[in-house]
């Protein structure tokens, strides 16, 4: 391929993005499969992966792939997101009345963060959506703050849905706090 410009610098700019916050709590086999997946992925994979994540423990990001346990879990977060996308998006419409509406996981990894872990302001672009679920969060544990200021609880079971694109950090972490991230990508529609 041929370049046709020689630098590419991308412009940031203010935007508002919604955020979709749930508790999980009522769904405990899911929760449980998720937690029984992390335990053993520290057995298996127990070298934490160099990211812009500074925490205690990190899986590879394909944790959905490499344990059959984060399944319930995913399934779960692409029914969520589906009924996001078709209720907010597409003011109500049911998945098969528009082409184009699956989702699939794209990428799934655990984090654990002891007293001053923190996660660096980053983005998930190239996902459609992402999102955070905090399996266990003591009570002083850092919020998750989306674009410049906006903090949300890292309170156990709590789930957030976002934008792929919307920048998020983790300020220095007190405590104990678990957590799984997931990107999210629309299907193909030969997939």
């Amino acid at each position: 391929m041929t370049k046709i410009l020689k630098n590419i610098e991308p412009q940031l700019i203010e935007c508002t993005l919604p955020i979709f916050g749930f508790d999980l709590s009522g769904r405990e086999y899911e929760l449980n499969m998720a937690r029984a997946a992390i335990e053993e992925m520290k057995i298996s994979h127990p070298d934490p992966r160099q990211s812009n994540v500074y925490g205690e423990w990190m899986s590879p990001k394909n944790g959905h792939e490499l344990n059959d346990k984060f399944k319930p879990l995913c399934d779960l977060v692409v029914n969520i997101t589906t009924q996001v996308w078709c209720d907010v998006f597409l003011g109500g419409k049911e998945p098969h009345e528009v082409p184009g509406t699956e989702f699939r996981i794209w990428q799934c990894w655990a984090i654990e963060y002891g007293d001053g872990g923190y996660a660096a302001s980053h983005n998930h672009f190239p996902s459609f959506f992402s999102c955070v679920l905090y399996l266990e969060s003591d009570n002083e544990s850092a919020p998750i703050i989306f674009g410049n200021n906006t903090p949300r609880p890292a309170l156990k079971n709590a789930f957030y849905l976002f934008p792929g694109t919307l920048q998020h950090a983790v300020p220095k972490n007190r405590g104990r706090r678990v957590a799984v991230a997931m990107n999210i990508l629309k299907k193909n529609p030969d997939e």
